[in-house]
């Protein structure tokens, strides 16, 4: 698959993860325009001092394990498939930075084989951006519920904003609606990265 079809479809995807402020428009460049709203992952957040940053916005893989009632992304929903290697990331990301279309990135994932092997995957890609390409961009990514605190740590290690996404208000409804997940691996995480927030303020 070429990287331009994998990008329209995990951009897509990734419309879903409400973490980011946009416009909502799809307005393409007309021939002689000057500007462009089209929509191809491209978003907008707010850093601690107010800023307005854009940010390229997209699912790592939208291949997803499980079967949420609720989501796009389920594994019995008949949607196309994509997933990224986290070289192409890089990639995109460098160069849509260099390009001056955006100022960071933001990523998640759909839970591919299973959640350690996402946060992998996810820390393997902030690690070449950061540490072998030296990008000093926004990164904000979000962490993998059930994956290994270990891997959850060391990505908040070379990201600027870390998050996890609160599926369901009650574990009956998550059984409901999402059995294969639990309410502890979404509020472990939650808990493990506030405390180790707190412990570096504490440090410094």
């Amino acid at each position: 698959m070429e990287l331009i079809q994998k990008l329209n479809i995990l951009a897509d995807s990734a419309k879903y993860d409400v973490s980011c402020v946009s416009s909502g428009s799809s307005r393409e460049n007309s021939p002689g325009g000057l500007g462009s709203g089209f929509s191809g992952g491209i978003c907008h957040s707010f850093t601690s001092d107010g800023r307005c940053i854009s940010l390229l916005k997209i699912l790592f893989t939208n291949a997803c394990t499980y079967n949420c009632a609720y989501c796009v992304n389920r594994i019995s929903n008949d949607i196309p498939r994509a997933t990224f290697t986290p070289e192409e990331v890089v990639d995109l990301t460098i160069n849509f930075y260099r390009r001056n279309y955006i100022e960071g990135l933001f990523l998640s994932s759909a839970i591919l084989k299973n959640p350690d092997y996402t946060m992998e995957l996810l820390l393997k890609t902030v690690k070449l951006l950061r540490a072998e390409n030296r990008f000093n961009g926004y990164i904000h990514i979000k962490a993998i519920p059930g994956a290994d605190y270990k891997l959850i740590e060391e990505a908040g290690m070379f990201v600027d904003r870390m998050s996890v996404n609160i599926e369901l208000p009650s574990s009956a409804s998550l059984k409901l609606l999402a059995p294969q997940k639990n309410k502890e691996a979404i509020l472990g995480p939650m808990g493990y990265i506030k405390n180790k927030i707190v412990e570096m303020m504490e440090c410094r």
